[in-house]
């Protein structure tokens, strides 16, 4: 049947016939023609090609490798203008512009973001984040909190099923979790179907002996947690220096991915016990599939950073960055460096990750170890798996230019790590 249609659109086009044979037989000849520079000039000549200047080629395509190049952004550009050319209408959050901002600057106010609900294309996502880090200890606290959905009447989250369609009235259906590591143990607050609420300045998700509320404004923010395992009070309050705020809302393939982070300390108690550190208040707004990635913040005591996000298609071991990119901020000298092509290896029992990265004028080689971990389950529209870890840094040295540090330098580093697997549309 192909080799009829094939036929038909042959003759349609006025191509002549060749043969199988023939094809073959003149492949054989060139494949036995000998690697020599005169053919090959011969042909550039008949057909005019310019003359091949191989410093040139090399040169361009370092430029072309570099994800900072402009090439990348046209390209996508270009993507987002036939793909899906009214996705700036289908969201109103196109004021927000990529960027991260230091503490001392202004940056654009977030509570419009965090206190509202998206009105969402179908499949699209909202979820909201509050994660804590303390430095206490050789297994520090940690503890994350999240509420979202997915715009479907049907969601199922670790068997718990939740209606996200876009909400008629003032009420929001979520599905809701919090699961900590309290220092000595891990504890979790399993995941429930809930109720949201939307206030002036403040959001708040309640139902099956589980709440989470987020109140307040900048410089100040308030993050409670109220369940039979897990209880907090967490004063979150705008750092003194350092990068406070950063915003992704890009467009790939034709589809927008929103990721607004507050960077900020935390000052409370934790089911009786006095915790401080480095906390981040995230919403995450998609009109993607939920595809695999890899991903880590990482803070450290002298107020240092490390974080990168590596979504992707395909598996670990081959696979095609939608993006690669990370950024280390080094507190001793006040300065953010940013590195591209991360390369993320693991042991069999993905505990032990390290994550390397080597460009023009930087290295960064960082390993790190789990000590605990927690997988949430979607299904209903594809499989996922959302490994998150609970990670403390065993090794790292980074240099840039002017910057070279060690964990000796830093302190100890703490923090998350994702590693998820699947697809959800």
């Amino acid at each position: 049947m192909v080799n009829n249609i094939l036929e038909n659109i042959r003759q349609s086009l006025k191509v002549p016939s060749i043969s199988r044979e023939r094809i073959v037989r003149k492949g054989k000849d060139i494949i036995a023609i000998p690697a020599q520079h005169e053919p090959i000039s011969s042909i550039r000549e008949r057909i005019r090609l310019p003359s091949i200047d191989k410093e040139h080629i090399v040169n361009q395509g370092r430029h072309l490798i570099s994800q900072g190049s402009y090439y990348e952004a046209m390209f996508y550009n270009k993507i987002s203008n036939y793909s899906i050319p009214s996705i700036s209408e289908i969201y109103g959050n196109s004021k927000f512009k990529t960027g991260i901002y230091r503490a001392e600057e202004e940056s654009p106010c977030l509570d419009e973001i965090f206190y509202k609900y998206e009105n969402l294309i179908p499949y699209g996502k909202e979820y909201w984040f509050a994660i804590f880090t303390s430095y206490d200890g050789r297994k520090p606290m940690q503890l994350v909190s999240c509420f979202g959905r997915r715009n479907t009447r049907r969601s199922v989250v670790d068997d718990v099923e939740v209606n996200g369609l876009n909400p008629t009235g003032n009420e929001l259906n979520t599905g809701t979790i919090a699961w900590c590591y309290d220092g000595k143990r891990k504890l979790m607050a399993p995941t429930v179907e809930t109720k949201t609420l939307v206030g002036d300045k403040s959001i708040v998700t309640e139902g099956n002996n589980l709440k989470i509320g987020i109140s307040g404004t900048v410089p100040e923010y308030r993050v409670g947690i109220e369940s039979d395992e897990i209880n907090c009070d967490f004063k979150v309050t705008k750092p003194p220096r350092g990068y406070d705020e950063e915003i992704l809302n890009e467009i790939k393939m034709g589809m927008n991915y929103q990721v607004y982070n507050l960077y900020y300390d935390f000052k409370g108690v934790l089911n009786g016990r006095e915790h401080e550190g480095r906390c981040y208040l995230q919403k995450v707004i998609l009109s993607t599939p939920l595809v695999p990635w890899h991903w880590s913040r990482i803070a450290f005591k002298d107020g240092s950073s490390l974080v990168f996000f590596k979504p992707y298609f395909g598996s670990k071991e081959f696979n095609y960055p939608l993006r690669n990119k990370g950024a280390f901020y080094s507190a001793e000298h006040d300065k953010l460096t940013w590195f591209y092509n991360i390369d993320v290896t693991h042991d069999k029992t993905n505990t032990k990750w390290r994550f390397r990265s080597r460009g023009d004028g930087y290295s960064l080689d960082a390993s790190i170890f789990a000590y605990a971990n927690h997988t949430f389950n979607f299904r209903s529209g594809g499989a996922f798996a959302y490994n998150e870890y609970m990670v403390n840094v065993k090794k790292i040295r980074f240099e840039a230019e002017d910057v070279k540090v060690t964990g000796k330098d830093l302190g100890p580093g703490v923090g998350m790590f994702e590693d998820a697997t699947g697809i959800l549309i």
